[in-house]
Order: structure tokens, then C-alpha cells, then sequence
């Protein structure tokens, strides 16, 4: 009877655990590691201008559209950096037009955008458009080899190798800068008024610093006089209204707008000052250039992004490095205060520059096929959330393995907190100081090694803040809401 007794004690006190777990989840996490995340909406920083992908127009047919619309409705896109040519090649002229860089032979240009390439490229622009998506025309890669030489000395600057270049010229001869533009500006001429593709922006040269294949040399010093040939002949054919967007600098470090911003005239054209990124380095010291100028509310956007190790197709280098890493490398951007970032690629396709496939993209394509990788769901955690307009705002985290960006969408009358967490304790608390944007109430939408953007949760806050659990790895979304649907 005793032990019976004894018995029944001990089974009550071990339910009476029990129940205490389940009943009061706090006292049982606040005993374990805790990641804390603060989120201030009331320190306001820049505006988000929105994100998109890099595009191959010359792949654009019927077959593409229910992949573009997929990028537009459902991953979010709404910036298109649209190589018209394609191909990574900017090399449509071969031979001179004519002899006189200030007349456009237009018997001659005609015949050379209605080629296969750009007449794709500009149905895709049409299509595009149809779809609201914004247009940044650009022109990446090797220009014709009679607007080169071998002349100039060594750079002072750093470029993507070291290694000795071959022997054919690869800087764009300053002699040159008046044909430069002529072809430039007739591609935009073109697109505008006889394709009626609607574009606002135009990116006229990428990747300087890594020449010879990612575009002609110019040299930091050189960019500022060759965009200002650029903007004058852009007014003389009556498209002054599109705006430059420049200089697309492999290097982000690299002061390339130092003598841009120098120059008054050149700034009424310069739409915004654009940087790529496949490492640690990011936009922080450029934006902190451009807001110590005349012209501090100049926009500054990453429009490349991602991981240049396309050709590992392991399932750990598609969610460590195309995934973990490339999300980190938008959200560090973000934070620095870029107001645009595009992913590097859109889809898989070929790279004349290189001479062979590349697989950076977003989407797998098989044969026109489109499916999307595990980094197109990563890229969706941020793209699909923080929408045009949305502000960022202040937060951080006292763990080193975890980045976060936050967002105020006030006409959605939300808050979102797009994260990266690789390590430290699965406990995690979003506090938001006493502020009358503090949610209600929080979505929670994860990317894992087996999640695909998914909704896995919905949390009530108490006390302006909210406590929940992450795993080790997962790139996630936190949606909150001022009031109870």
C-alpha cells in the first residue's frame, strides 16, 4: 500500500511537470539560449525602390511567359535589367555605320534591331511592360574590337585579374567616345520609337574593371567623360528623360563616381549609381560617398548579386552559397542603404563572354522547360514581402550568425523582419520598443534545407514583443500586423 502510495506521488508530480511544460512555454524557454532582435520603426531610413532579376532578352518567347510571369506574380520581381543584345555582348556594330558618329545611318541600324536577338528582346520588353514590371536597358560586354586600343597604361585601380590580358586592345579609345554613344543611343532610340518598348533607364557599359569579356576597360577617371558624351547625345535625339544608370563596377569598392559627382551638367542625367556584389564588400562607403556630396539623395542599387560558383550543382553549394549567402549579400546591401537589388540570373542560359552555359539563374531551364532552384524560394523570402515603397527601419540582433532587415509598409499598416540565421540558439525574441507600429500579431515564413517559403506559424505578441523558435539554418520572413484580422 505504501508503495502504491509512493507510486501515485511520483505520478503526480511528473504530470504536474508536465502540464507546466505545456501550459507555461516561457518559463520553459526563458531557462535556454536566447537570440534577441530589436526592431525600432522609428528610426526611418531609405525608401525601397524594389527588386528584380537580370534578364537574357534574347531567350524571350511564348514559352517564356509563364516563367516571367511567375518572377513578376509570384517571386516578386519588379525590376528587369534587360540585356537587349544578349549573350553578355555588346558588340552589334561590327563595322562602322557610317563616318560621321553625329548621323545615324538609320538604313544600317534598321537592319541590325531587327535582328532575331533584338526583335526577342524588345517582345520581351513589350511583354514586360504589359505586365508593369520596370525596364533598366543595358549593355553588358566586349564592344566592337574598332572602338579599342592598346594604349592606355596600367591601371591604378584594382581589376578582377592580374594576369597578363591578350594581345588584342580591349580600352575604349576616348577618340571612340562619339561612336560609343551613337551606338548606345540609336539601341535606345530604337526601343523606344520603333519597338514602343517603355523603358527609363539605361545602363550603357558593365564591369570596367574586369575587362576584357564583362565590358572595355575604362578607367575610373574615364567613366565621367565617357557618360557625358553619353547624356549629350541622349538630348540631341530627344530622349533626355532616360536616365543613366552607372558605372556597374565589379569591384563596389572602386571609386568610380567620385568624378561623376564632380560633374553638374552630367548629374541632371544620372539616375542612379549601380555596384555588383558576389562577396563581403558591399555599397556602405559608396552611399556614405554620395551623402557627403551635392548631391546626397542620388539612389544607389545593387543590380547584381548572388554566387559565382554556378557550376557546383551539389544540393550544399545551391543552399549554402546560392541561397545562405546570396540572401545575406541583398540584406547587407539593404542595410547599407542600397535602394535596389537584382539577382544574377534570371535563368540558366548561355554566356558568349565566358563561352559556355552558366547556371546562375534563378530558374532551371531544360530545353525552355522552367522550373525553379531552392535559391529562387530564398530569393522570395525578401522579393514577395518587401514590396515598392515600403521603408526601411532600424534592427539588430546580438548574435553574429544571424542578419536581419526590416521594413514599415504603412500602407499595408505592417512590419516586416527578413532574416538569415546560420547557428546559435533555436530561441529567438522580436522586440519592438513602445511605438504605435508594434504588431498584434506575426506570420512566420521559412526557407529551409526542406521548406520552400512556407508559412509555418502565427504569433500573438505580448508585451511589444514575440518569442518563437528557428532552426540552425533558414532564411525567414516575419510578417507582423497592428491589429488581429
Amino acid at each position: 500500500m505504501k508503495n502504491q502510495n509512493t507510486l501515485k506521488v511520483r505520478i503526480s508530480v511528473s504530470l504536474l511537470i508536465l502540464y507546466s511544460l505545456i501550459t507555461c512555454p516561457a518559463w520553459s524557454q526563458g531557462t535556454a539560449p536566447l537570440i534577441k532582435i530589436t526592431v525600432d520603426p522609428n528610426q526611418k531610413f531609405q525608401e525601397i525602390e524594389g527588386f528584380g532579376v537580370n534578364f537574357n532578352g534574347p531567350y524571350f518567347r511564348d514559352t517564356q511567359k509563364p516563367m516571367v510571369d511567375m518572377l513578376i506574380d509570384d517571386l516578386g520581381a519588379t525590376i528587369f535589367r534587360l540585356d537587349a543584345y544578349g549573350f553578355d555582348l555588346s558588340n552589334w556594330e561590327p563595322v562602322n555605320d557610317n563616318d560621321d558618329p553625329n548621323v545615324m545611318n538609320w538604313e544600317y541600324y534598321n537592319d541590325r534591331y531587327s535582328s532575331p536577338n533584338f526583335e526577342a528582346s524588345w517582345a520581351a520588353g513589350r511583354y514586360l511592360n504589359s505586365k508593369g514590371a520596370r525596364i533598366l536597358l543595358t549593355a553588358i560586354g566586349i564592344v566592337p574590337e574598332w572602338m579599342l586600343d592598346s594604349k592606355a597604361p596600367p591601371p591604378r585601380h584594382k581589376v578582377c585579374s592580374n594576369t597578363p590580358k591578350p594581345s588584342r586592345p580591349d580600352h575604349l579609345n576616348p577618340a571612340m567616345y562619339e561612336e560609343f554613344a551613337e551606338m548606345l543611343v540609336s539601341m535606345a532610340f530604337y526601343a523606344r520609337h520603333r519597338a514602343h518598348m517603355d523603358f527609363a533607364y539605361l545602363s550603357p557599359f558593365n564591369e570596367t574593371d574586369c575587362y576584357p569579356a564583362e565590358g572595355p576597360r575604362i578607367d575610373p577617371e574615364e567613366a565621367s567623360k565617357v557618360l557625358e558624351v553619353l547624356a549629350r547625345r541622349l538630348k540631341k535625339e530627344g530622349l533626355g528623360d532616360v536616365r543613366l544608370v552607372a558605372a556597374d563596377q565589379a569591384i563596389v569598392s572602386t571609386d568610380y563616381i567620385g568624378p561623376i559627382l564632380e560633374n553638374q551638367e552630367l548629374m541632371k542625367q544620372i539616375g542612379a549609381f549601380s555596384f555588383h556584389t558576389y562577396g563581403e564588400e558591399s555599397v556602405g562607403p559608396q552611399v556614405d560617398r554620395v551623402s557627403r556630396s551635392k548631391y546626397p539623395h542620388t539612389r544607389v542599387w545593387l543590380t547584381e548579386y548572388g554566387d559565382l560558383s554556378d557550376r557546383d550543382k551539389s544540393f550544399e553549394n545551391e543552399w549554402k552559397n546560392q541561397s545562405l549567402k546570396s540572401t545575406q549579400r541583398a540584406l547587407r546591401a539593404l542595410n547599407q542603404g542600397a535602394t535596389v537589388a537584382l539577382f544574377w540570373d534570371a535563368f540558366d542560359n548561355l554566356e558568349l563572354c565566358e563561352m559556355r552555359p552558366s547556371f546562375y539563374g534563378l530558374m532551371r531551364n531544360d530545353d525552355h522547360h522552367y522550373l525553379p532552384k531552392k535559391r529562387y524560394f530564398a530569393v522570395k523570402q525578401l522579393y514577395h514581402f518587401v514590396r515598392p515603397g515600403v521603408r526601411r527601419v532600424a534592427s539588430s540582433s546580438d548574435a553574429p550568425g544571424l542578419i536581419t532587415s526590416a521594413f514599415l509598409d504603412s500602407s499595408a499598416d505592417s512590419l516586416i523582419v527578413v532574416g538569415v540565421k546560420q547557428g546559435g540558439p533555436s530561441q529567438v525574441q522580436i522586440t519592438i520598443p513602445s511605438s504605435k507600429q508594434a504588431p498584434a500579431i506575426w506570420e512566420l515564413y521559412q526557407t529551409t534545407c526542406t521548406l520552400d517559403c512556407r508559412q509555418t506559424g502565427s504569433f500573438v505578441a505580448t508585451n511589444d514583443a514575440v518569442q518563437l523558435e528557428l532552426p540552425d539554418e533558414v532564411i525567414f520572413t516575419l510578417v507582423g500586423k497592428a491589429r488581429n484580422p
